[in-house]
């Protein structure tokens, strides 16, 4: 989303001659934002952000800021070896905090949105037998020197 300063020099910009992709190589943004801009303002819009309708949301970025530290404390007490806890987890402390629910996709980008990174379990595969491991790797190493390529500086 552009601000209000680069749609002003948008226009500026179309006053003095230039084309529209020059325009948006200058400003940094497709050539069709640069032509949403210039028809709103030929058509006598205001260039500024209108506030928009709809419920506004409660997890706004203060909120957020809020549950971030609650979020980590709450991490931290779940497991003492890791920092990590589950989607249900940070749902619960939302609904506790905004009265609210909310579903678990929209959970899962809040908690993106707070620096959480989801990770998800790798289970072993069910033929993966550490004495064949471990053959594997003494036979790769004896091999190594025939099959293993190096470039030479």
């Amino acid at each position: 989303m552009l601000n209000l300063t680069q749609r002003e020099l948008i226009i500026k910009l179309a006053k003095q001659g230039k084309k529209q992709q020059d325009i948006a190589g200058i400003i940094g943004c497709s050539q069709p934002s640069v032509n949403l801009w210039l028809q709103r303002e030929k058509q006598g819009f205001s260039l500024k952000t209108l506030p928009r309708s709809g419920r506004p949301t409660l997890l706004t970025k203060k909120t957020l800021a809020k549950l971030k530290k609650e979020f980590i404390q709450e991490a931290r007490t779940a497991n003492k070896n890791f920092c990590s806890i589950d989607t249900k987890q940070f749902s619960e402390i939302i609904e506790k905090k905004t009265k609210k629910k909310y579903y678990t996709r929209h959970v899962e980008k809040k908690t993106h949105k707070v620096d959480f990174s989801r990770i998800t379990p790798r289970p072993q595969h069910i033929k993966n037998d550490p004495k064949k491991v471990k053959e594997f790797r003494t036979e790769f190493k004896k091999n190594l020197k025939q099959n293993t390529w190096v470039m030479k500086f």
